[in-house]
């Protein structure tokens, strides 16, 4: 009579592993593993309950963390159109940790990116302009809101073209070394950042398209 609730509990852990959003997946979770648990616990498989239980307080801890950090984070107001325009696939306090790692500079006619090296930072431009260039020739402009070297940071390879700021220009600037260690400490984050640089991609892709049809 409560095998009901083996099944219940097996299709939530299907519908778990459907879930895109780590929130639902988790909240699902819980109902599944305590659906199992309880059934275990009816049927006096107390080693099977008890674990399931553990899972089920894992999961819920989870959940209330994920909760207070996609809610109670702040954004200055100033970096809300930065954040919304180009790290909505941050959440907010992803977003404030990736930020707080760069540092802001300000710089005039320098070179960001020289091709053949491998670039000591993964650079934003808050404003200002850059040229990109090849053998002295410029192929494109990196406008205020891009980045620089992302490339190098994608594929662990060296640059394949000079970056030289024209004029005066103000960027964060995040050393790839520190970068390296997200990337292998903190795959979800890093896949998110990805997202971000992989965006930023596209839209230049699709400027360069522009430009020359």
């Amino acid at each position: 009579m409560t095998t009901y609730l083996v099944h219940v509990g097996y299709s939530l852990m299907l519908c778990a592993l459907l879930a895109r959003d780590i929130l639902w997946l988790r909240g699902i979770l819980i109902f599944a593993q305590g659906s199992l648990a309880h059934y275990a616990y009816i049927n006096h498989l107390i080693s099977i309950s008890f674990w399931n239980w553990i899972f089920v307080i894992i999961n819920f801890i989870w959940v209330i963390r994920i909760l207070k950090e996609r809610h109670a984070v702040e954004l200055p107001v100033e970096l809300v159109p930065i954040y919304e325009k180009h790290f909505a696939a941050l959440t907010p306090s992803e977003f404030l940790r990736f930020w707080s790692w760069a540092e802001k500079k300000t710089a005039n006619d320098i070179t960001l990116v020289t091709k053949g090296s491998r670039p000591v930072a993964l650079y934003f431009l808050l404003s200002g302009t850059a040229s990109v260039s090849q053998d002295g020739k410029e192929i494109a402009r990196i406008q205020t809101g891009a980045f620089a070297a992302e490339m190098s940071l994608l594929t662990g390879g060296p640059t394949t073209a000079d970056v030289i700021a024209r004029g005066e220009i103000i960027y964060m600037a995040w050393p790839m070394e520190h970068l390296t260690r997200v990337h292998e400490r903190n795959p979800v984050l890093w896949t998110k950042i990805q997202s971000v640089i992989g965006l930023d991609l596209v839209k230049k892709i699709g400027q360069a398209s522009g430009h020359t049809s």
